[in-house]
């Protein structure tokens, strides 16, 4: 009798842990969904307005040039190069993040299919409307968690082939010399507006996958609202 006494109270304590331990990790997920949420915005913002401000330059480079203004030119050269150093430094951060993301994707799906495995064992040993709801939860889960960590890795792949035309096209800019503009030529213009521009295009396609991060955040958050009520329900 005593030793079946222990049993049931280490089973108990083990169940509590369980349970603890889930709704931490579910607080710690949710905390991140809101941090990711409000960093994501103010990133877009700031985004927004130096794409604005570095189209600005590109605009101004090109007067100067068809201007045969050389100082002007150099000076705005020297300004743009920059602004492009800044946007790899961040896109690297972004690579950095993208990482850890893909790392911690890798290891909820892992935890997915070991929670899925628990519940399939238990739904086989009681065939309750509670274990198959469960199981039908898990399910769900762990098919988003293998949805996620495919995003994850397009992410990653996406983010480097951009700064690696971010860094192709800063060494190209840096590379011409303006000494002589009027010798210099059409052509020579042409080559150097279409680099900016591109270089502008990689900044437009960042901020266009911060805000379908942001639109998936979003979606994330109503997610585990919707599930904590269905929760709270059952």
């Amino acid at each position: 009798m005593k030793t079946l006494k222990m049993s049931i109270v280490m089973f108990l304590s083990l169940t509590s842990l369980l349970v603890s331990a889930q709704n931490l990790g579910d607080k710690k997920e949710r905390f991140d969904n809101k941090y990711a949420v409000v960093t994501g915005k103010q990133q877009l913002k700031k985004d927004i307005h130096q794409l604005e401000v570095f189209k600005k330059k590109i605009i101004a480079f090109e007067e100067a040039f068809i201007g045969h203004e050389t100082k002007r030119v150099n000076l705005l050269k020297a300004d743009i190069l920059s602004d492009m150093k800044r946007e790899i430094k961040q896109s690297e951060r972004k690579i950095n993040q993208n990482r850890v993301e893909l790392k911690q994707s890798k290891i909820e799906l892992r935890n997915s299919k070991r929670e899925l495995k628990r519940t399939k064992r238990n739904a086989l040993r009681r065939n309750t409307v509670q274990n198959r709801k469960e199981l039908r939860d898990e399910k769900r889960d762990t098919k988003d968690d293998r949805r996620d960590l495919r995003d994850d890795k397009r992410d990653l792949e996406t983010q480097i082939a951009r700064t690696n035309r971010q860094k192709e096209i800063y060494k190209k800019i840096k590379a011409f010399n303006f000494s002589n503009i009027k010798a210099s030529g059409k052509r020579k213009l042409m080559t150097n507006s279409k680099l900016l521009n591109d270089f502008a295009k990689t900044m437009e396609a960042d901020i266009t996958a911060t805000k379908i991060e942001l639109k998936e955040d979003f979606k994330e958050m109503n997610e585990d609202r919707i599930e904590r009520r269905e929760n709270l329900r059952s």
